[in-house]
């Protein structure tokens, strides 16, 4: 009987002894443990929210290219049918209040009647639609604006940091009479108001055009 009893007695302790294995952590593991789970947060987060500034960024510059892009766009359309007069009635075709502001007037269309006043052949007036506006730069708002003639503003683009305008007569020489004006160059910048995260700077880009008025031919 003897060998059975300590055969029992080896079995108990070694329940024992793995009683103590299981015991949970100790108050420094925890702490530790903690610690690596939070630095892993953490760095999660900053991940996150540079992914959201790069994407942001990014997001701004292309509007800023196809903003500027458009705007010298609109603003070259405009200037080259500027003293469109085909029925030589004496169109002022340009008024040159600035170098950020130009009135700009042309006789494209009207024929088609009332009920179609910006269609068919010019019809001898400026009164239809496009025919008369004023191009200015809003600094106040970033904007580019076109201005109907007794109508309300509208904005051609946004996100513009810089427009300017330079004009020029049939010798080259630059002016500031309007019936004198055969050549505009044109300044559109376009910069972004979110700097890029990698280098701390700002997207800018700026577009120049040297516009001949199609009527005014050197």
């Amino acid at each position: 009987m003897a060998p059975m009893t300590a055969s029992c007695t080896q079995r108990s302790d070694r329940i024992r002894t793995g009683s103590g294995i299981e015991a949970g952590f100790s108050l420094a593991e925890l702490l530790t443990a903690s610690l690596v789970l939070f630095l892993i947060s953490a760095a999660a987060f900053r991940m996150l929210a540079e992914t959201q500034r790069t994407a942001s960024y990014q997001a701004e510059v292309q509007a800023i290219l196809d903003n500027t892009r458009m705007a010298m766009d609109t603003v070259e359309r405009y200037v080259r049918h500027a003293g469109n007069d085909p029925h030589n009635v004496g169109i002022a075709g340009i008024t040159i209040t600035s170098g950020t502001e130009v009135r700009l007037r042309s006789d494209l269309t009207g024929s088609a009647g009332p009920s179609n006043a910006d269609k068919g052949d010019p019809d001898g007036d400026t009164l239809d639609s496009g025919e008369d506006v004023t191009i200015r730069y809003d600094a106040a708002a970033r904007s580019l604006q076109l201005v109907p003639d007794g109508g309300s503003a509208q904005t051609i683009a946004s996100d513009i940091s810089a427009f300017t305008m330079q004009y020029y007569d049939a010798n080259g020489a630059a002016t500031t009479v309007g019936s004198n004006v055969r050549k505009i160059n044109v300044s559109i910048s376009g910069a972004s108001t979110i700097t890029d995260p990698q280098t701390g700077k700002a997207f800018g880009i700026t577009l120049t055009s040297d516009v001949q008025i199609a009527t005014r031919q050197y």
